[in-house]
């Protein structure tokens, strides 16, 4: 597996590795919202993203996809019920800031 550059890579990735049939039927249907580069997602686990993923029917799931130990190109995707907000890195790049960072940075401050 290649590296993760932008959105666009991310939401392929996801589609295929999805870890639910529906989740990746929602995700040509549905909508996406990328949150954002989380680290750690939430305690003691790897850092990674936040993709909310809502079908057409408003069924909705937050998928993380964690990034392998020493930063090496291998993702897992995982369902969360909550978004750790304090955790929110964000960043300078449209994968890591998320498609509203103005939006999740003041969740991240509400949260601390």
């Amino acid at each position: 597996m290649r590296h993760i550059r932008n959105k666009n890579d991310l939401l392929a990735w996801l589609e295929k590795n999805a870890p639910r049939k529906a989740i990746a039927n929602a995700m040509i249907d549905g909508r996406t919202e990328l949150l954002g580069f989380f680290n750690p997602i939430f305690a003691g686990s790897n850092p990674g993203w936040i993709v909310k993923i809502t079908s057409k029917r408003k069924m909705s799931w937050n998928v993380i996809v964690t990034i392998g130990k020493l930063g090496l190109p291998v993702y897992h995707a995982y369902t969360i019920k909550s978004v750790s907000w304090e955790n929110y890195a964000g960043g300078d790049t449209p994968l890591s800031a998320g498609d509203n960072p103005e939006v999740y940075k003041e969740l991240k401050n509400e949260s601390t």
